[in-house]
C-alpha cells in the first residue's frame, strides 16, 4: 500500500468516530418507544397457549394464539399479576387484549404471571418484561473518553504527511 492510500485510509477511519451528546449539548428528545415500531415485550409459552405483551404507554397488549396451531384465541379471560400490581384484560375488539397496566411504568425488570383460561384449558403461563429507562434520560456515556482516539489519529495522519513529504523532498 503507497503511504498516500495509507493516509487517506487512517483519514476515513476517525471520520466515522460516533458523536455524543454532553452537558449543555441536547439532541432533542428521543422519539417514544412506538414511534420507532418497537416497545418492550414479554412472551410466554405452554403447551395449549403462546402469548405476546407489549407496553404502550400505559397500557399493555396482549395476543394470545393456540399453542397448538397458533390460532388466535378471542375468548379467553386473563389476569395479570406483578408483585402487588393485578389487572384483568378485556377484548380490545381486533383480537388482541388490552390491560390497564399504569402500574408497571417504572424501568426495570418486571416478572409477570399471567392466568389464562379459554374453554376447559387454565394455564399459569411466567413471563419477564424489561422496561428501559425513560426515553428523555441524557446519560449518554463519557464523550470525553473518544478525546485520546482522535488526538492520535490526528497525530498519526500529520506525521504520516510530514513523513510523506520529506521522503517527496528527498527523492
Amino acid at each position: 500500500m503507497s503511504p498516500r492510500n495509507l493516509i487517506a485510509a487512517l483519514a476515513m477511519s476517525f471520520i466515522t468516530l460516533p458523536a455524543s451528546a454532553h452537558e449543555g449539548h441536547d439532541h432533542g428528545a428521543a422519539p417514544a418507544a412506538t414511534e420507532a415500531g418497537w416497545s418492550p415485550r414479554a412472551t410466554a409459552r405452554s403447551e395449549d397457549f403462546d402469548l405476546v405483551a407489549a407496553m404502550d404507554g400505559g397500557q399493555m397488549l396482549l395476543w394470545l394464539d393456540r399453542g397448538s396451531d397458533n390460532a388466535p384465541v378471542t375468548d379467553a379471560q386473563i389476569e395479570v399479576e406483578a408483585g402487588a400490581w393485578k389487572g384483568v384484560a378485556r377484548p380490545a375488539g381486533d383480537g388482541s387484549y388490552r390491560v390497564d397496566a399504569a402500574g408497571l411504568t417504572q424501568p426495570g425488570s418486571h416478572q409477570l404471571v399471567f392466568t389464562v383460561q379459554a374453554g376447559s384449558a387454565l394455564d399459569l403461563l411466567p413471563a419477564t418484561l424489561v422496561l428501559p429507562a425513560e426515553a428523555g434520560s441524557t446519560d449518554h456515556g463519557e464523550p470525553r473518553a473518544v478525546l485520546p482516539v482522535v488526538a492520535g489519529g490526528i497525530a498519526a495522519v500529520a506525521a504520516l504527511g510530514l513523513w510523506w513529504r520529506r521522503r517527496r523532498a528527498a527523492a
